[in-house]
């Protein structure tokens, strides 16, 4: 006579759900944390050492609010919205800096949305607040009596002689041509085209940005004494590299 049956063989095997909550290893390996580096690996090479830089520290900065095990499936519109109300907007950081932090976010949960590890994005639309207490007024142009003011002071005496020369010059070269401040610290002296007293902008913060910029009469004799005393194939020579892409600006 045949043994009866084990108990647990007569139960029916399990029905998993495409919607079933995933197991404790996969949950631990999409924390917010484990995510963001292996989405900052994929964007190495479409966006700069700085930008990535602010993306972590933004997705930190909200892993700081949340539990280590949480996975990114966890976090809602309303968590995504405690943060920005609570900690963001309470930080006393200004609306730019708060909405860079929440599209640094949206960034990765927009790439989280691409690799399947989460079917919404929480934090789309959290952003703006154009009208926060005005605290930030609008950018105006300098007056007449403000940039003679700026123009008749000398860097030199708060700044100290290696970057108060520097910035007496770009002043006055940035007022003349318009460029940007990075365009110019960023300018080598084999771009300068002496015959045709202009330079040429090789790129910059957009599409329009390369072009061949033409140097005014009275700026021209700064242009000429920057190319004689540059050491080190810089128009604006001695200036350190501050941050992960290295702008010299």
């Amino acid at each position: 006579m045949d043994p009866a049956p084990h108990p647990a063989l007569k139960q029916r095997p399990r029905k998993f759900s495409r919607h079933q909550a995933p197991s404790r290893a996969s949950s631990r390996q999409s924390t917010i944390l484990t995510t963001m580096e292996r989405w900052l690996k994929e964007i190495e090479g479409a966006q700069t050492k700085q930008s990535r830089m602010q993306h972590a520290l933004a997705v930190r900065e909200f892993a700081q609010t949340q539990s280590s095990s949480v996975g990114v499936r966890r976090v809602d519109r309303h968590t995504a919205g405690e943060f920005v109300s609570n900690v963001l907007l309470r930080s006393g950081a200004s609306q730019n800096t708060v909405n860079r932090k929440i599209a640094s976010l949206s960034s990765m949960w927009q790439w989280l949305i691409k690799r399947g590890f989460v079917s919404d994005n929480p934090w789309q639309g959290q952003g703006s607040f154009k009208n926060r207490l005005n605290l930030e007024p609008a950018k105006r142009a300098y007056a007449a009596d403000e940039l003679t003011k700026l123009l008749s002071a000398d860097p030199v005496s708060i700044m100290g002689q290696r970057y108060g020369t520097v910035l007496f010059d770009l002043m006055r070269v940035g007022l003349m041509t318009g460029c940007r401040i990075k365009e110019l610290c960023q300018l080598r002296t084999v771009n300068v085209i002496v015959k045709e007293r202009s330079f040429r902008i090789l790129s910059g913060k957009t599409g329009n940005a390369r072009r061949i910029v033409p140097i005014h009469k009275p700026a021209w004799p700064i242009m000429q004494r920057r190319l004689v005393s540059s050491s080190d194939g810089w128009v604006f020579s001695v200036l350190t590299p501050a941050n992960p892409d290295g702008n010299r600006s």
